[in-house]
């Protein structure tokens, strides 16, 4: 079943877009922000993702501990570890 790169809907309106699972949460971009939707609340119908009512508090809590430990790393930290020399980065 692939929810990434889906939109989402709520009550029959557009919601947001599907970008990852995390922690058994479906993780929605809804404008500028992260919330993580339990997966107990979503379905799925080959083609589009509908789902219910969910804590929205305790979604955005979860989607910033997903962002937190999603962040790319920098070329600093790179070098830090030996990666980018011998590129020039």
């Amino acid at each position: 079943m692939d929810l990434i790169c889906r939109f989402v809907y709520k009550n029959g309106r557009e919601y947001g877009e599907s970008i990852d699972v995390f922690e058994n949460h479906l993780i929605v971009k809804v404008f500028d922000k992260f919330i993580a939707i339990p997966m107990d609340k979503v379905s799925f119908d080959g083609e589009k993702i509908t789902i219910g009512d969910f804590d929205e508090g305790k979604g955005a809590e979860i989607a910033s501990k997903w962002l937190n430990r999603s962040k790319a790393v920098s070329d600093e930290e790179l070098r830090v570890f030996g990666f980018g020399e011998e590129d020039g980065v």
